[in-house]
């Protein structure tokens, strides 16, 4: 099997993603996917530096996942947590 690039990134979900986040990350996120293997993540408690509402954090987590498949991150090219 041939060894494929490796790429890992994470989103904070602190609010409803922009269009900034569709230009600047995850429109490359489904490029990269088809050409190496990737692992995406919504990061929460531990990389969160500023208080968030615990329920609006739960949503936010909930919302950044949905838009990352809305996008066209395919859970079966890269690995989504």
């Amino acid at each position: 099997m041939k060894n494929k690039k490796l790429v890992f990134s994470g989103v904070q979900p602190t609010g409803n993603l922009h269009l900034g986040n569709y230009l600047g990350a995850l429109k490359n996120f489904v490029s990269l996917q088809k050409e190496m293997e990737c692992i995406y993540c919504v990061v929460d408690l531990h990389a969160i530096t500023v208080f968030q509402e615990p329920t609006h954090l739960q949503n936010n987590v909930l919302e950044t996942t949905a838009s990352f498949l809305a996008t066209g991150l395919d859970p079966n090219k890269s690995t989504i947590f």
